[in-house]
């Protein structure tokens, strides 16, 4: 008779077994699973080093042809803003390399730069609104500016710095005028003159770069976009002039190709932080001086990579 220790030791011995199965299964699977990963991570490192390399390839064409572009600039717009008057705004947002590089491709072309003023965050601040609103319907006006009937703050700000810097379509400012604004503004710390002097413009080029940030960033957009629209309804045309990344919904160039009104007169390129775009800048706002509208660059919202150059 088959007592209870058999059947213990029986029971054991096929646990153990099972164990040793067990164990030594694992130990295949885990060798075949370290092979596969092993060739898995050595394909995954060869594709990122050759992206690696083509990129390095890309950003070496990139520099090459920015190179060529930036040399060939001057022959290229050479005459076509001749004696136009062009006043240059950079946005709290714009990097001043692309301010410096816009602003020497319309050198080149022939305008003249009639100043070159720089906003601060403190220009599109919802905090800031009731001192701009004071400051504009202060009672001081120039004899020759319409206030806008409007109790919107970027309105009015709009409104009277764009008379400060090309007046109307009728009229020029006086001069003192000009120099009284620009220096309310700046009392205001709202902006600041990166120019000798700043003197009434004919056409107008808006420079920005990243997307607006701070609180309320909406409304700082609409601030901004407010001044656009008034710019280009003083002057002959207007231009802003930024970077892909001012493309999106948050950046001026974004919210300008988002508005159908202002897209249909106002002239957007995005890709200004470049010599391609600087150029594109300048024949845009030539277009612009013709009476003539677009949106270049590649990013979202753009009608043409490159502005119409016969004219």
């Amino acid at each position: 008779m088959i007592d209870f220790r058999y059947h213990l030791v029986s029971l054991v011995a096929v646990f153990l077994a099972l164990a040793v199965g067990v164990v030594l299964g694992a130990t295949q699977l885990t060798g075949a699973l370290s092979d596969d990963l092993r060739g898995q991570v050595r394909t995954l490192t060869g594709e990122k080093q050759d992206l690696q390399a083509d990129v390095g390839a890309l950003q070496a064409q990139v520099k090459s042809d920015d190179s060529a572009t930036g040399a060939l600039a001057a022959r290229v717009v050479a005459g076509t803003l001749r004696d136009a008057k062009v006043v240059v705004i950079a946005t709290a947002q714009a990097n001043d390399a692309t301010a410096d590089g816009v602003q020497k491709v319309l050198e080149q072309a022939g305008a003249r730069v009639t100043g070159r003023v720089q906003l601060t965050d403190d220009y599109a601040d919802p905090r800031r609104a009731a001192d701009a609103k004071s400051f504009v319907t202060g009672g001081s006006q120039p004899a020759g500016f319409q206030l806008p009937e409007s109790d919107d703050a970027g309105v009015l700000s709009g409104a009277l710095l764009s008379y400060a810097l090309l007046g109307t379509r009728r009229t020029d400012p006086q001069p003192s005028d000009t120099s009284q604004i620009v220096a309310g503004f700046a009392s205001l710390r709202m902006l600041r003159v990166d120019s000798a002097q700043v003197t009434p413009a004919d056409l107008a080029v808006v420079v920005t770069s990243g997307p607006v940030t701070g609180e309320e960033s909406g409304s700082r957009v609409r601030t901004l976009t407010a001044l656009v629209s008034a710019l280009d309804g003083a002057g002959r045309g207007s231009v802003v002039a930024g970077s892909a990344a001012a493309a999106g919904k948050d950046g001026l160039v974004g919210a300008v190709r988002a508005d159908r009104g202002l897209a249909s007169a106002v002239s957007t390129v995005d890709s200004a932080d470049r010599p391609v775009g600087q150029l594109a800048a300048a024949f845009a706002l030539v277009q612009q001086a013709a009476g003539r509208t677009g949106q270049y660059g590649t990013a979202g919202g753009a009608s043409a990579p490159f502005p119409p150059t016969s004219s």
